[in-house]
């Protein structure tokens, strides 16, 4: 092997074990020596993605096509670069996100031309189309790269996802145990069985399960943002931002005044569902819902509006209405500032 193919070698090892920065810096003298090599760039564009510097990374791969028209793995890097650049963080659906959408997207279909036995290429542009609203594109994408490689678990969750999608949770379930057969510690494998199992009506093994990825993998993330979600969907908050409770204030005259009556049926419900948890289940779901403190939000809306229909209808009521709703008020405004300090004491942990 030549002095160049060596340091290669390195790079590749580098980029294997998760640090960019030193396949980068192992990349410099190399690409200053040659720097019409196409290769080169395309593992320069890949070091720059697993660094998350990805108007370099789009640069780089835009480089490599320009040399190497035919490299698939050129083609794979530019679109990862058009995407993370232009897409990321966006709605893939509206504006200048969407025009950069399909370039990232042809840009994969090019290297699935170019090398279409490669089940990783078809697997990425599905998970991709999935997001501007392609699922039957990505849905014959996937069962083909599944007919290459009939145990990628990429595809299988891609797969799952869309199972869910299209609320066919039965499929998702069976994909996922699938996943979880193949690789049984697979967070977003046991988070897609949970969402299944949700959907499915059975929130307790629903919960269980997301509470078993959490002790399996206790510092990943995505973990516990499974959990949170689901705890969140079993027992949804009463007056959520965009929830139908608060769809009710269009509603002329007693939109207002109906919301925390219905809310409180909703209230009531979650703490019904609450109770029913296995002691277990119920301490993780206290951490993420705080069921105490909404039942006493709620308790106390619907306080605020009862006093204030009393306040009108009765003037000599008005004065000591409008007195219990200011400390009601003064309550909740107490409540709001402790739950953010408390929350951004948690965040600083």
């Amino acid at each position: 092997m030549t002095a160049a193919g060596v340091e290669v070698s390195r790079v590749r090892a580098a980029l294997d074990v998760g640090r960019p920065a030193e396949a980068l810096r192992l990349l410099a003298p190399l690409l200053a020596s040659d720097p019409e090599n196409a290769g080169l760039w395309t593992v320069l564009s890949e070091a720059h993605h697993d660094a998350s510097a990805y108007p370099l990374a789009l640069a780089a791969a835009g480089r490599a096509v320009q040399l190497d028209p035919h490299s698939s793995r050129a083609h794979f890097y530019h679109a990862l670069g058009l995407w993370n650049t232009h897409v990321l963080g966006r709605n893939p659906r509206w504006g200048a996100a969407r025009g950069r959408a399909r370039q990232a997207q042809d840009a994969l279909r090019v290297a699935i031309r170019l090398e279409p036995f490669r089940a990783g290429y078809p697997v990425t542009l599905a998970q991709l189309l999935s997001q501007t609203g392609g699922t039957a594109e990505a849905q014959t994408l996937l069962r083909g790269a599944l007919e290459l490689e009939p145990q990628n678990t990429y595809a299988l969750l891609a797969l799952a996802e869309l199972a869910l999608k299209r609320r066919n949770a039965p499929e998702a379930q069976e994909l996922a145990t699938q996943v979880l057969a193949l690789e049984p510690e697979s967070v977003p494998g046991m988070g897609i069985l949970a969402w299944a199992q949700l959907r499915q009506r059975n929130p307790h093994t629903a919960l269980q399960t997301a509470l078993n990825a959490v002790r399996m993998a206790p510092g990943d993330l995505a973990a516990r943002v499974y959990f949170s979600a689901l705890s969140h969907a079993h027992l949804p908050r009463p007056l959520a931002r965009g929830g139908w409770v608060w769809r009710l204030a269009i509603i002329p005259h007693g939109g207002i005044l109906l919301m925390p009556v219905l809310a409180l049926g909703l209230t009531t419900r979650n703490v019904w569902r609450y109770r029913r948890l296995p002691p277990e289940l119920r301490a993780a779901v206290a951490l993420v819902r705080p069921m105490r403190r909404e039942v006493g939000v709620t308790l106390s809306l619907l306080g605020i509006a009862l006093l204030g229909v009393v306040g009108l209808m009765d003037a000599r009521l008005a004065l000591p209405s409008a007195v219990v709703m200011g400390m009601l008020m003064l309550g909740l405004v107490i409540t709001l500032i402790v739950s953010m300090v408390k929350r951004g004491q948690f965040r600083l942990r």
